[in-house]
């Protein structure tokens, strides 16, 4: 049996990641381990892994970090499926974990084998959505890009639109019926509107980044058409991202 793909384990408890390793390695997975954040981090950037497992609590810094990190860099290394477990105190920490940029959040108990088929999972529509954008490259102007956000997070979309350097409109629809347009030129935010009201992208990005239920479509466009762009996809995602987690820790 070929191998299925390289699968980056960050993780501070050896004998968790040992376990979890021996798991991947008997289904014919790649796998290296990281103990610690920062250097997790630097793994994934240099490796570009299939899929990342990120435990929640380690040596240096939290698991949040490596998530927020790997979603706001530059280059492919953004679109790598992220999985985020530990033991989570309340629900509102699997929503941090999913707000900063994680595809799956897992609490324990939780079996290796479980984590595996979430790895599978993740990898599987990575490879389709990866595919959806190749082709919508190769295809005429008119041709739109259309996802789930319940399937794919919007900022992993939106860190894309700006690693490619896309120009065109993001029309984002919420299960409520609340309608965004956010409009990019060169990857870069020229104009966002809410339900027809031109608001700061920062405080587009808030709302639409917590909308859970949804759909997203992109559509490319000639640049000649588009007011000018005044603002990074990038910085805006993580500035919303870190808003929000200010937000939440208030008391």
């Amino acid at each position: 049996m070929a191998q299925r793909g390289r699968v980056l384990i960050i993780d501070g408890d050896e004998v968790a990641a040992r376990g979890l390793s021996k798991t991947l390695v008997d289904g014919k997975w790649q796998v290296e381990v990281v103990r610690e954040a920062r250097a997790g981090f630097s793994k994934a950037c240099a490796s570009l892994p299939d899929c990342v497992v990120c435990a929640l609590d380690l040596p240096d810094i939290d698991g949040f970090y490596v998530v927020r990190r790997v979603r706001t860099e530059a280059g492919m290394v953004a679109r790598i499926p992220i999985i985020l477990f530990g033991d989570l105190p309340d629900a509102q920490s699997r929503v941090q974990g999913l707000n900063v940029g994680a595809d799956v959040v897992l609490g324990r108990p939780i079996t290796n084998e479980e984590i595996v088929a979430q790895i599978e999972a993740l990898v599987q529509m990575s490879k389709r959505l990866r595919g959806e954008i190749e082709n919508a490259s190769a295809a005429t102007q008119g041709a739109a890009i259309r996802g789930d956000m319940s399937l794919f997070p919007l900022a992993s979309f939106l860190m894309m639109l700006e690693m490619e350097r896309r120009t065109g409109t993001l029309d984002v629809k919420a299960g409520s019926g609340t309608r965004a347009v956010l409009t990019i030129v060169h990857g870069l935010f020229a104009e966002t509107v809410v339900d027809g009201e031109p608001l700061p992208p920062i405080e587009v990005l808030r709302d639409v980044l917590s909308w859970r239920a949804g759909h997203f479509s992109f559509r490319p466009r000639d640049v000649g058409s588009m007011p000018p762009p005044r603002a990074s996809v990038g910085a805006v995602v993580l500035e919303a991202m870190r808003l929000e987690d200010e937000k939440k820790a208030m008391p």
